[in-house]
């Protein structure tokens, strides 16, 4: 699945936790660089209007945005935070990486589905079903549609409870 079909599909309250899970500074830069940054003043709008507001805008950037990085710059904080369920795939795909992170992905384009789907075996059972997408998008993995349930996925982040 590519990153951009991903962002169409994001609901907003998804697109909401994965703004939070941004460090500081890194959500600052990228509200700013694609203007999606709304002001703060007294009286202004509340903290979780705010932040509804600036993930509707980074999304709707991100998806005109000819720059896949920026996209996987949105959802590197959320999957940092979940670095041993990256771990375990690259592990599982032996793929040479140093605490989850990887320098060449020319592997990505020769994984196998077979593989993929062996790989899901063992994740720890505390991890949102989402997760491992998230993973797969940040990837681009061309055969996330083979071995995940997309439709099914998407539809549990919709009947999630919203945030505000």
């Amino acid at each position: 699945m590519k990153l951009k079909d991903f962002l169409q599909r994001l609901p907003e309250p998804f697109a909401i936790e994965l703004l939070e899970a941004l460090p500081a500074p890194d959500r600052r830069e990228l509200l700013r660089r694609h203007g999606a940054k709304v002001a703060v003043s007294a009286g202004s709008l509340k903290r979780a209007t705010r932040l509804s507001k600036e993930a509707r805008l980074l999304v709707q950037a991100l998806q005109r945005s000819d720059d896949p990085d920026e996209a996987r710059t949105f959802l590197q904080g959320w999957l940092a935070r979940r670095a041993e369920m990256v771990v375990h795939f690259l592990d599982a795909w032996k793929v040479k990486h140093q605490g989850g992170i990887v320098e060449d992905f020319s592997w990505v384009e020769k994984l196998e589905a077979d593989t993929v789907k062996a790989s899901l075996e063992g994740l720890d059972p505390k991890l949102e079903p989402i997760a491992p997408l998230v993973y797969f998008v940040y990837l681009e993995l061309p055969v996330t549609e083979r071995v995940l349930a997309v439709d099914a996925l998407f539809k549990s982040l919709e009947q999630q409870p919203s945030v505000e």
